[in-house]
């Protein structure tokens, strides 16, 4: 409360612990790190898939795999197209 400054840290420190996910969690200081692989890491937040590497300087995805257009939506689903139904069994 006396450093307003520091809230911010502080609410991710709070998100992480309900979202695992939430944060990267690799040394993006190492040696071995490829700016491609942060770039990667970056468009699947954005929604990228089918990542298909051609090197290590980039890379081809695809946006928006199985969108429907927007006459296909209905107001039950439209939120949840970009999840992938499970298939019985799975």
């Amino acid at each position: 409360m006396r450093h307003p400054e520091y809230r911010h840290i502080v609410r991710r420190a709070q998100i992480v612990n309900q979202a695992p996910y939430a944060e990267i969690r690799d040394n993006t200081i190492a040696s071995d790190i490829l700016p491609i692989d942060m770039l990667r890491c970056k468009l699947a937040f954005f929604g990228a898939v089918q990542f298909d590497p051609r090197s290590d300087r980039w890379v081809r995805i695809n946006m928006y795999a199985n969108a429907p257009y927007p006459e296909e939506l209905v107001s039950q689903t439209d939120d949840f197209w970009v999840y992938p139904a499970l298939r019985k069994g799975n």
